[in-house]
């Protein structure tokens, strides 16, 4: 049994199409005997309704980068939190900078924080907009001009490094995270989780959040060939499309 991990957005869906190659290369993926899943900067929720609109077959999800783990009918089964002390500093600097976008990710869900949002720490919790959430999986901001996610990502590294990882999963956006999760750590629990013993591991992605599960020695990585610069510099193989993988590994 070999099992594919596979990133999201510019990965399997590239240009906002998820391709009928990739879909049918997916369905005889499965149909040999092996697992396919995603491994996204997603929330749960998001992924299961887009897997369903797509009509994307998958055997488990991991989101918000490794820090949620899915059972296998994709629900929420272990989570990797960040401190909520470090979560409400955290966000302060983030609307600072006046992104064009914030979501605070929890479980399977997210919440949106706008400009006129009411933040605090109330009870062991993180209120936003009377919204109460005991564990926070993930930060996002996302920016419409150049160089901006890029400064806040190397002003957070500096101030929350300790805690926190700050990755891009493109230029104009910026992901949280544990710094006891990511994509390679939820790939491994989830395989520990489920007892799966495979014969390779295939992870493919296209961004910076993605280099951590391209680079693991224990797994077999490879970057689309549309990838970020700073992830084709550092993976040697590299793929057009998620179907010509799988072609490859089938063959």
């Amino acid at each position: 049994m070999k099992i594919l991990a596979c990133d999201y957005d510019g990965t399997l869906n590239v240009g906002g199409v998820v391709s009928k190659e990739n879909i049918e290369a997916i369905q005889k993926w499965r149909a040999a005997g092996n697992l396919f899943g995603m491994v996204s900067g997603r929330y749960l929720r998001y992924l299961r309704e887009f897997m369903a609109k797509d009509g994307v077959q998958y055997d488990f999800l991991i989101g918000n980068n490794g820090a949620v783990i899915s059972d296998e009918q994709g629900r929420a089964s272990e989570c990797i939190g960040i401190s909520l002390q470090t979560v409400f500093a955290l966000l302060e600097k983030i609307r600072a900078t006046n992104p064009n976008h914030i979501s605070v990710s929890y479980d399977e869900e997210s919440v949106l924080v706008t400009p006129k949002s009411t933040v605090c720490l109330e009870d062991g919790a993180l209120v936003i907009d009377g919204k109460s959430i005991t564990e926070v999986t993930q930060l996002h901001a996302n920016f419409k001009e150049d160089g901006k996610a890029a400064s806040l990502r190397d002003a957070c590294a500096q101030a929350f490094g300790d805690e926190v990882q700050c990755i891009m999963p493109g230029i104009l956006g910026v992901d949280f995270i544990s710094v006891r999760a990511g994509k390679p750590v939820g790939i491994r629990r989830l395989l520990e989780l489920r007892g799966l013993q495979a014969e390779i591991v295939l992870t493919v992605g296209d961004g910076d959040n993605d280099l951590a599960m391209l680079t693991a020695p224990d797994f077999c990585g490879y970057a689309m060939q549309s990838a970020m610069p700073v992830v084709l510099e550092q993976v040697s193989r590299t793929t057009e499309s998620v179907a010509a993988l799988i072609e490859r590994y089938l063959a």
